[in-house]
C-alpha cells in the first residue's frame, strides 16, 4: 500500500508539470494577447497622428522633409514610442489606393512588445513586433451651412428687418456672443441679441444655431412652414471658420499680375483707363458690326476699382484682383448696365498687396482685423442683384496662370482682414448670384429681395426689406476649402 500511494504522487507530480505548461499557456494567450492588442492599437493611433500631422505640414506649405521630420517626432515623441524604430513616412504613399497621389502622407509604425507567458510554448519567442500604417492626405471640403456670420462680436451677427424674411434651404449658424433669450424663452448673457429678426421679420431655415441668443425665438422658424418642429438653438459652441485653409490668390495659384487701372462703364461710354495692358490679353471694346453696339471686354488682371453703371460689358473667366488706392472708396460698383461675369471671382484686397508673394494677405489667419499691423486700405463693394454672376471654375480658364483647384465655387473672396462691407442692392429676379461669398471680417448688406443660389461665410449679414431673400444651398457650386483627413 505504501508503494502504491508513492507511485500515485509521482504521477500526480508528473502531470502537474505537463499541465503546468499549458495553464500558462492559456494564461498567456489571454494577458500577453491583450497586451499585443493594446500596443497595436497605440501603434495605430501613433501612426494615425504622425500621418495627420504630416499632412498638415504639407497643407501649409512646408517641405515633404519636414513634414517627414513631424511625421517622426509625433509617433516617437507625442506616442511615448522612444524604444521603436524610426518609422517608415512615404510622401507620397508607396502603397495602397493612394500610391503616388500628391499631397497624402503614408506613415508605418513597427512597435517591439515583450510578452510575459506565452513564450513558453515552444517556438515562440518572448519578443513581439506590432505593425500599424495609416494614410492621411488633403482634400477640398465644402462646409455644409447657407449661411455662416463669424464675427464674435458683432452685435447682432444676424439682423432680419423691414418685414421680409431670409429663408436659407439650409442651415443657419451666427458665431456672435451677444444676448437676447434662448429657444425657450430663456435670458442668455448680456448686451445686445446675438441674432434679431423685428418688424414682422422672420428667419426661416433646416437648422439655426446661435452661439448667444436671439430678441424673439417665435421669429426663427422651420424652412418648411407645415412643419412646427423647433429648429433654433441657442447658446452653441463657436463655428471654425470652414475657409480658413483657402489660399491667398497670387501669382502661383492663379493671379494675372498684369495692371488693369480703373475702368468705367455707363450709358453712352465705355472707358478702360487701362494705359498698361498688354497682348495678348488686352482690355478692348469691341463693336458689334451689324447693330453697331459696344461692349467693354475686362480680362482677369489687378484693378484698382471697377465701375459698371450702364453700357454692356463682359468679364472673362478667371481672377480679378481689386486692389484700391488710398483715395478709392469702392473697389467693385456694377449697379446697372448688361453684365456677363460667368466663371470669376473677385478677390478684394488692400492698397499694399503683392500679388507675386501674397503678403501682407497670407498672414491674416484668425487674427481680428484690429491686431493687423499692415495699415491696408480697403475699397467697399456695390452690387446690384440683377446681375448675372457665376462662380469661378478653372475647367473654363484657358489660359496662363493656371488656376488653383481650390478656388472653384468662389465667386467673392475679401481678404481676411478686410472690413469693407458688401453691399447687395435691387431685386434679383432676373439676376442670379451664385457661388460662394467670403468675407471673414466683413458685413454683408442686402437691400431688397430675390433667390440666390449662394452660400455667405461672412462677419455679420444684415437684411432689410419686404420681400423673401431666399438662398438656396445645395453643397454644390460653393467654395471648398483644403482640409486635412484620415483615409487609410
Amino acid at each position: 500500500m505504501r508503494a502504491t500511494s508513492m507511485r500515485r504522487r509521482g504521477a500526480i507530480l508528473v502531470w502537474f508539470a505537463l499541465l503546468l505548461i499549458v495553464l500558462l499557456g492559456m494564461v498567456g494567450l489571454v494577458i500577453d494577447a491583450g497586451i499585443l492588442m493594446s500596443e497595436q492599437r497605440h501603434a495605430y493611433n501613433a501612426a494615425d497622428a504622425g500621418a495627420l500631422a504630416a499632412a498638415v505640414d504639407l497643407l501649409y506649405g512646408r517641405s515633404p522633409a519636414q513634414a517627414t521630420a513631424t511625421a517622426i517626432t509625433y509617433v516617437k515623441t507625442h506616442h511615448e514610442m522612444a524604444d521603436a524604430p524610426d518609422p517608415v513616412v512615404n510622401i507620397p504613399p508607396a502603397s495602397g489606393p493612394y500610391a503616388g497621389a500628391s499631397g497624402y502622407v503614408e506613415v508605418i509604425v513597427d512597435h517591439p512588445v515583450s510578452t510575459y507567458f506565452i513564450h513558453i510554448l515552444p517556438g515562440v519567442d518572448q519578443d513581439q513586433t506590432v505593425q500599424a500604417r495609416a494614410v492621411a492626405g488633403i482634400e477640398l471640403y465644402s462646409a455644409g451651412e447657407g449661411v455662416i456670420t463669424l464675427n464674435p462680436d458683432a452685435e447682432p451677427g444676424l439682423r432680419v428687418t423691414g418685414g421680409g424674411s431670409l429663408v436659407v434651404e439650409g442651415r443657419v449658424v451666427c458665431n456672435s456672443e451677444g444676448g437676447g433669450v434662448d429657444e425657450n424663452g430663456n435670458p442668455v448673457g448680456n448686451g445686445t441679441d446675438a441674432a434679431k429678426a423685428t418688424n414682422n421679420s422672420t428667419v426661416r431655415a433646416t437648422d439655426i444655431r446661435v452661439v448667444g441668443g436671439v430678441n424673439d425665438p417665435d421669429n426663427f422658424q422651420n424652412y418648411d412652414p407645415a412643419n412646427p418642429s423647433n429648429v433654433l438653438h441657442c447658446e452653441q459652441l463657436p463655428y471654425p471658420d470652414p475657409l480658413i485653409n483657402l489660399p491667398t490668390p497670387m501669382v502661383g495659384n492663379g493671379v494675372d499680375a498684369t495692371y488693369r487701372g480703373e475702368p468705367q462703364a455707363s450709358d453712352g461710354s465705355l472707358a478702360l483707363n487701362d494705359e498698361t495692358a498688354e497682348e495678348p490679353k488686352l482690355n478692348h471694346i469691341e463693336t458689334d458690326p451689324q447693330t453697331g453696339e459696344q461692349t467693354m471686354v475686362l480680362y482677369p488682371g489687378v484693378y484698382t476699382s471697377i465701375t459698371v453703371t450702364g453700357g454692356k460689358v463682359r468679364l472673362e473667366p478667371g481672377i480679378y484682383v481689386l486692389k484700391p488706392e488710398r483715395n478709392t472708396r469702392s473697389t467693385l460698383t456694377i449697379t446697372g448696365g448688361d453684365v456677363t461675369a460667368e466663371g470669376i471671382m473677385f478677390y478684394n484686397t488692400g492698397d499694399n498687396y503683392d500679388p507675386y508673394s501674397g503678403w501682407p494677405d497670407n498672414g491674416d489667419g484668425n487674427t481680428p482685423p484690429e491686431q493687423l499691423t499692415d495699415g491696408a486700405h480697403f475699397g467697399d463693394v456695390v452690387i446690384n442683384a440683377a446681375m448675372q454672376f457665376s462662380p469661378l471654375d478653372s475647367d473654363a480658364y484657358l489660359y496662363d496662370p493656371p488656376i488653383a483647384e481650390a478656388f472653384n465655387g468662389m465667386l467673392f473672396y475679401n481678404r481676411r482682414g478686410n472690413t469693407g462691407t458688401i453691399h447687395i442692392e435691387g431685386n434679383s429676379e432676373e439676376g442670379n448670384l451664385s457661388g460662394t461669398l467670403y468675407a471673414k471680417w466683413s458685413d454683408v448688406s442686402i437691400n431688397g429681395q430675390g433667390t440666390y443660389d449662394a452660400q455667405f461665410v461672412v462677419g455679420s449679414m444684415k437684411i432689410d426689406g419686404q420681400g423673401d431673400v431666399t438662398i438656396l444651398y445645395d453643397g454644390d457650386r460653393v467654395g471648398k476649402a483644403p482640409q486635412v483627413f484620415l483615409v487609410e
